[in-house]
């Protein structure tokens, strides 16, 4: 029952149905299921289990990122937006979110289950923004239903959720599982396309680059081609819904706001690295640099005055938690990215299902944490419960990898213990023979010709 309500928690926190289903808001979905699955957990978990699930470095890298996030709070520049943004409606939820996910995460069935739960979020995000949303589609840009997410923030979820799909389609889990991966997977690449996400577009490149040019997940040549005909196809289909213009100013960026004008990215990554390293032991605050920022402007004397996202996840973590947070920051990427990339090269044993299915697994795996990686440096993204995602599956996976040897070791014991009795049965049968030799000769020893007697008759 703790498993099944983590399930429908991961549902609702990433896959979002109230934001399409409106009915569902007054219920507070995600505050329910949350408290249910939390309690399951404290009540039906292990002290031992959740020990072991947060002894990881990884684990313990996040506990601490998160206390650097509260240590913050009184140096905030707004005390009250950090306050809440960390402990009232903000990163705690991250935080439980992962704690569910290590401590129920335990075996390849479960994270295969996991797996599936966001094959089907995926599937949703796809269907509410090309069917059922459509006319929130403007300007060649599509919007999906809900406040949550922005054009940009679409390409950044998919990006990070549809190359997990991609398992379903290389691993036979059943004929229905595979028709809704390659769904949610052709769903995917329309609506990126269709947001107009600059960002979104160069994360789906580095993506497909991973996919076509490594080994990752253990896709063949013909799902390559596979892959690249459905892209194609896709292309085709909606070429009138795509602003194609707007991806042909990433050949040109001298003349981009972005580069050039007032509010720009270029000018708030120069203040998000300003505020880094005036505030380096707590930064401004979490979810406060808009204000900060602000603040330096009015200090300056400037008459374009408004507030800004700095949109980059790194210098956002920078700016707001401090270096010393950063860095930590960094840690727990770099050791969540060598964990996939680690399990991906697993040499795979053409008599091992499970060792073929984790490997592709952490294939997928990275190739979904690059996408989240690329396009988050566009995107304020740094407190993202899809990186908290990815950090949760590192330690799982990580788990399983080291406990994986069990099964190698089982299975050799196994084939040892299947070896010695069925030599033990040869034996058996040897000595039967022996004995039955022995009464046909008069009892004068078995000897080979005693023996291919008794086999000749």
């Amino acid at each position: 029952m703790t498993f099944k309500l983590f399930l429908l928690c991961s549902f609702v926190f990433l896959g979002r149905p109230q934001d399409v289903l409106t009915f569902l808001q007054p219920m507070r979905p995600a505050l329910v299921v949350t408290v249910l699955a939390v309690g399951a957990m404290i009540f039906g978990t292990r002290r031992q289990e959740l020990s072991a699930a947060l002894s990881s470095s990884v684990s313990k890298g996040y506990l601490l990122f998160f206390l650097i996030m509260i240590i913050g709070i009184p140096f905030a520049f707004h005390r009250r937006f950090a306050f809440e943004a960390v402990l009232v409606e903000g990163y705690y939820v991250n935080m439980l979110f992962f704690v569910l996910l290590v401590s129920q995460v335990t075996s390849l069935q479960r994270l295969k289950s996991l797996v599936w739960v966001i094959c089907l979020c995926t599937l949703m995000y796809c269907v509410s923004g090309g069917l059922l949303q459509t006319e929130f589609a403007g300007g060649g840009r599509l919007y999906l239903a809900g406040e949550m997410f922005d054009p940009n923030d679409t390409a950044y979820v998919l990006l990070t959720l549809f190359p997990l799909c991609l398992y379903f389609v290389r691993i036979d889990e059943g004929l229905l599982k595979r028709l809704v991966a390659v769904a949610a997977v052709i769903g995917s690449m329309a609506t990126i396309l269709h947001t107009g996400s600059r960002g979104g577009i160069v994360g789906f490149g580095a993506v497909l680059l991973v996919l076509l040019l490594t080994k990752a997940g253990g896709i063949g040549k013909s799902y390559k081609w596979l892959i690249v005909v459905m892209l194609v196809s896709t292309l085709l289909f909606i070429r009138d819904a795509i602003d194609v213009e707007r991806y042909l100013t990433l050949t040109d960026m001298s003349s981009d706001y972005n580069v050039t004008g007032k509010g720009g990215r270029l000018e708030l990554w120069k203040g998000a690295i300003v505020l880094s390293f005036t505030n380096p032991v707590t930064g401004v605050g979490v979810q406060c640099f808009s204000w900060a920022h602000f603040l330096d402007k009015v200090a300056a004397g400037e008459s374009y005055l408004r507030y800004h996202g700095v949109h980059n996840s790194y210098l956002q973590i920078s700016a707001e938690v401090g270096l010393i947070g950063f860095g930590i920051f960094m840690y727990i990427i770099v050791r969540s990215f060598s964990t996939f990339l680690r399990m991906s090269r697993i040499q795979v044993q053409p008599e091992k299902r499970e060792t073929s299915e984790m490997s592709a697994l952490g294939g997928f795996m990275l190739l979904g944490f690059t996408g989240l990686l690329v396009s988050g440096f566009f995107l304020s993204q740094g407190y993202s419960i899809y990186l908290t995602l990815y950090f949760g599956l590192a330690v799982a996976v990580g788990r399983l990898q080291g406990s994986s040897s069990i099964w190698y070791s089982s299975s050799q014991e196994a084939s040892s213990s299947y070896a010695k009795a069925d030599g033990n049965m040869r034996l058996t049968e040897v000595d039967v023979r022996d004995t039955e030799a022995r009464i046909h000769s008069g009892g004068k020893g078995t000897g080979g010709r005693a023996r291919h007697g008794w086999d000749r008759e």
